[in-house]
């Protein structure tokens, strides 16, 4: 893809490797949460986006922004099924008035979660996270006890509904020795 194309990028089928491989590959502190998170954790939920919290010292919202350019990443608002690039590049400037950002890529959805609703961001969750792999990366996935505190705190019937799940995988994994 060209930088300011004029044509917006159409929704794709979530590929969440090339994803993380980008975000390995420009040294990005995360953590990736919501339904990905809870897939390498066991749940049998599918999802169609992949959620990342990342650490937001202005260093790596640089490396957070590079990764974006690079693959040419364009703005999703809400109820829009097509997006619109950035007015400009992007730079750590571009996360400064915002808790999320939704984005398309050609690798599918990509949603960036500042603060998650019901915690303090990268700083609380980077605590109990679990290192996953994917393909050849070794990374950091969401403690479930947090994604079901963060679901709680974001209320709706979509998230609460899945709590009851969450909680199965959790035991699972307790029972596993996993967690």
């Amino acid at each position: 893809m060209a930088r300011g194309r004029k044509d917006p990028l159409r929704p794709r089928a979530l590929r969440p490797r090339p994803l993380v491989d980008a975000l390995v590959r420009h040294r990005v502190r995360f953590i990736i949460i919501g339904g990905v998170a809870e897939r390498l954790l066991g749940s049998p939920r599918t999802t169609d986006d992949f959620d990342i919290c990342p650490e937001t010292s202005r260093a790596n919202l640089e490396r957070l922004a590079a990764m974006l350019n690079e693959i040419d990443a364009i703005w999703r608002p809400e109820g829009m099924e097509q997006g619109f690039p950035p007015v400009e590049p992007w730079t750590s400037r571009s996360f400064a008035s915002h808790t999320s950002l939704s984005l398309l890529t050609e690798f599918g959805s990509f949603d960036i979660w500042i603060r998650p609703d019901g915690s303090d961001g990268y700083d609380d969750l980077i605590r109990r996270a679990v290192d996953v792999e994917i393909g050849e990366a070794s990374v950091k996935a969401i403690h479930l006890e947090d994604s079901i505190r963060i679901k709680r705190a974001t209320g709706g019937a979509k998230y609460l509904g899945q709590l009851p799940l969450l909680r199965e995988v959790q035991e699972e994994r307790r029972r596993s020795g996993l967690d």
